[in-house]
Order: C-alpha cells, then sequence, then structure tokens
C-alpha cells in the first residue's frame, strides 16, 4: 500500500478477548498501516513486544485480578458489576485515554466494552469497527442466546419463541436501566439523546465485525446492515514464547508427556476463569483418575502440583494451536477464544461453562453436536465422570467435530477481515477526500 494510515485497536478483556485484536493488527501493519493498541498498562509489555505503539486504556484494574475475576466468573451478577462498576463510572476518564491514543488516526477498531467508542466517533466523526467476538452480542431474536443467567442447557433453544423474547426484552429493559451514566455523559459531550446506547452504541458503527464463524453461528437478518462475517480470527499465541526460559521449560515438560503415552484429556479454563477455579482442577484431576485417563491440567498462577501423577501433568501455559490436535478431548469453560481453538482443532468438548458468553457458547457446541455441556455448579465428581465417560465413547462427536473443523480451517477470517477493514478505511486514507477525519486536539 502506497499510501500509509494510523489504527487504533482498542480493547479491554482477558488476554484471549485481546488476541483477535492482535492477529488483526499484526494482518493490518503487515499490510502497510501503523497500528496502535490501546488497552490496559497490564499488557503493555506484551504489546510493545509484538512490535506496537501502546496505549493505556481502560479502568484502572488488574484483568489477572482473582477477586475481581470471582465476582465477575463465579457469581450471577458479574455482568452488571462490569458495566455498572468497572465501565460506566469512568466513563470520562476512559473516553480521554481513547481520545489520545486517536490523535491523528484515519480509523478506531473497537471491542464492545469500550462504550466511549461510538461516543468519540460521533463527536469527532473518525470511522470505526465494532468488533464482536461471540454471537450472544447480537441478542437476535431470530437466534435467540443462552444468556447467562439461565446456564448453559441446549434445551433452552428449544422453548417457544415467546420465550426467548422475553428474555431478550428482559436483558434490553436491564441494560436500559444501567444507562443512565452514559447518558449523562453523552450530554456533557454535546451528544443528542440516544435510547438504548448500551446496545445500539456498538451497532452504530461504519463497519462491525462479527468474528466468528458461520459455521458456529450463521448471520441473522436483524443484524447490523453494515455487519461483515468474516469467521474466526486466530491469534498464534507461540509468538509469545521464549525457546528458553520458564516457558521453554514448561513446553518441553508437555512435550515429554505427549510422547510418553495414549492422547490426554486437556482441561482449560482460558485466560479469565483459571483465575478464579474453585474446585475445577481438582475434580477434573479425580475424574481423570476414575476413568485411569491421561490428563494435561492448564492451571495459570495456580500451584497444583500435588495434583500431578505419572497420567497427570500440571502446567500454567499451552498454545491451544499445537496442543488440543494432539489430545483426545478438551474440557474449558466455553470462551469464545478456546471454543474456537477445540472446533478448529477438530477435538470434542466439554464445556463447562462460568459466564458471560460462555452458556450461549456451550449451547451451540452441543447443538452442532461436537461436544457437550455442564453448568460449572454441577461439575462435581459424579456428573464431571459422567460427562468425561459419555464425551469420550461418543465416537459421532469426534466425527462431527472433525467434519466441522474442515470448514472453519477452510476459512481465512483474518484476512476477510483486514479486507473489510481497508475498504472502509480506502475514503479516508491521507491524501482521500475524508481526511479531516482523523482526530485532532
Amino acid at each position: 500500500m502506497e499510501t500509509a494510515s494510523v489504527i487504533v485497536i482498542a480493547s479491554f478483556g482477558s488476554l484471549g478477548d485481546l488476541h483477535p485484536f492482535l492477529a488483526l493488527g499484526q494482518e493490518l501493519r503487515r499490510r502497510g498501516h501503523t497500528v496502535r493498541v490501546a488497552t490496559t498498562p497490564f499488557y503493555r509489555e506484551r504489546i510493545e513486544a509484538l512490535g506496537f505503539e501502546f496505549r493505556p486504556l481502560g479502568p484502572p484494574v488488574s484483568p489477572e485480578d482473582p477477586a475481581l475475576l470471582h465476582t465477575l466468573m463465579r457469581t450471577a451478577r458479574g455482568p452488571e458489576y462490569l458495566i455498572r462498576r468497572l465501565f460506566l463510572p469512568h466513563l470520562p476518564e476512559i473516553y480521554r485515554d481513547l481520545e489520545a491514543a486517536c490523535v491523528g488516526a484515519q480509523l478506531l477498531v473497537a471491542g464492545e466494552v469500550l462504550f466511549v467508542a461510538p461516543l468519540l466517533a460521533e463527536k469527532t466523526g473518525i470511522p470505526w469497527v465494532s468488533v464482536l467476538l461471540s454471537p450472544i452480542s447480537f441478542l437476535s431474536k431470530y437466534d435467540p442466546p443462552v444468556m447467562p443467567l439461565l446456564g448453559s442447557s441446549a434445551a433452552l433453544s428449544g422453548l417457544p419463541p415467546i420465550f426467548h423474547r422475553v428474555v431478550l426484552g428482559l436483558a434490553r429493559g436491564a441494560l436500559r436501566r444501567w444507562q443512565r451514566p452514559l447518558a449523562k455523559f453523552r450530554k456533557e459531550l454535546g451528544l443528542p439523546p440516544q435510547r438504548d446506547g448500551l446496545v445500539r452504541g456498538k451497532f452504530s458503527a461504519d463497519l462491525v465485525l462479527a468474528l466468528f464463524s458461520k459455521h458456529f453461528a450463521a448471520a441473522q437478518r436483524d443484524w447490523p446492515a453494515a455487519t461483515v462475517q468474516p469467521g474466526f480470527v486466530f491469534f498464534e499465541q507461540g509468538q509469545l514464547q521464549q525457546p528458553t526460559g520458564p516457558a521453554g521449560v514448561q513446553a518441553a515438560r508437555l512435550e515429554a508427556f505427549l510422547q510418553a503415552g495414549k492422547p490426554p484429556v486437556v482441561f482449560t479454563l482460558g485466560s479469565a476463569a483459571v483465575h478464579a477455579p474453585g474446585n475445577f482442577f481438582h475434580m477434573s484431576a479425580e475424574a481423570a483418575q476414575r476413568l485411569k485417563l491421561r490428563a494435561v491440567l492448564i492451571a495459570g498462577h495456580a500451584n497444583l502440583r500435588e495434583l500431578e501423577t505419572p497420567d497427570i501433568l500440571v502446567i500454567p501455559y499451552a498454545d491451544y494451536r499445537q496442543l488440543f490436535p494432539r489430545v483426545g478431548a478438551v474440557v474449558h469453560q466455553g470462551g469464545i477464544g478456546t471454543t474456537a481453538e477445540a472446533l478448529r482443532a477438530g477435538v470434542p468438548s466439554l464445556v463447562v461453562a462460568f459466564n458471560f458468553d460462555q452458556p450461549d457458547n456451550a449451547a451451540r457446541v452441543q447443538r452442532l453436536g461436537v461436544g457437550v455441556s455442564l453448568p460449572r455448579r454441577r461439575y462435581n465428581r459424579r456428573h464431571a465422570h459422567y460427562a468425561l465417560h459419555r464425551l469420550l465413547r461418543d465416537a459421532g462427536l469426534r466425527d462431527k467435530a472433525g467434519e466441522l473443523a474442515g470448514k472453519i480451517q477452510a476459512e481465512d477470517g483474518l484476512s476477510a477481515a483486514a479486507d473489510a477493514v481497508e475498504k472502509l478505511l480506502a475514503p479516508v486514507l491521507p491524501d482521500g477526500p475524508a481526511a479531516r477525519r482523523a482526530v485532532t486536539l
């Protein structure tokens, strides 16, 4: 590309939430654009190690704080706490951070919890892209999601339409009640009132990217007209690993374990729930022992070496892309990143959903016939044992998982997403007719 452009990629959440944004940023940089990444200072070192300009953004909390993650992941009001306690009280500060990050930029790419992104775009005129990582984000009445409070049962999808209309109405009603600080801040910025700002804001973008496969959740007619669905966008996690040091030692331990016997079952809680696991790993180790399985527990910072046996390996981290194709099954929390990696690998899943989009993702995995789901509250000795037993004995699950993996692997979500961004960006490059829309202070 002859003309350089400056793109700000802004996201807040766990490392798994950030990964698709980093992958997109790398692809846009490869195509000649300058990319700034605005996110929590907690990830500054990782961002700069990838060669991006870093800008601080978000509420002053660590996305790996165990007490915070317990509230978000293991309590029914986790989503409310995230929105009403962590984001809405800090709108002015987050707005200022984002405004500073966007100085001189031609485009903003933002995650959905950055409620100030549509406000900044409306105020300054900068074009922007809203990135939605999970189907639940669309709240479609034609593909009704399983809401967090209702658990992870796929049977909910078979209930009458009136049930789903009521549930979605309640969800939207709650968001309307929560949005008073957002309405107040809009007024302070001199912007006109907006009804349902917490929902409509993310749909008001010039481009809405649905970064999940159509084979996982198809586009619906009540999605915004500006929506493009490229597919899953994968960040190759090995880029952040070093061949020597602690990470290298753990990788060597894992490789030796994989080569020592039959494919194991992996138990993992992604990048967020792993910091508030409760008894998940202890129940998992006990179920693996009862079924005489080889197992890998990916336990994060938790010190669970006492659970190790000759057939059970405990490690803090693993590259899912390298590991999942070599295992018999994956037991996970249903986060969209972990779910996508399991689908790409073609291995069946037992999804133990915690909160947020996870119950909906769990229900979709079960409806697709590539896994089974079990609510977190029922993940005990008895139910974990029987769910794993079913998962490993059902050849149909593995066959369907392999079939779906072929379809997902055939998609090039990263290139398609970057193409869509560049199509939007073309008229606003520095020598284009809308160059004046770059943010200035």
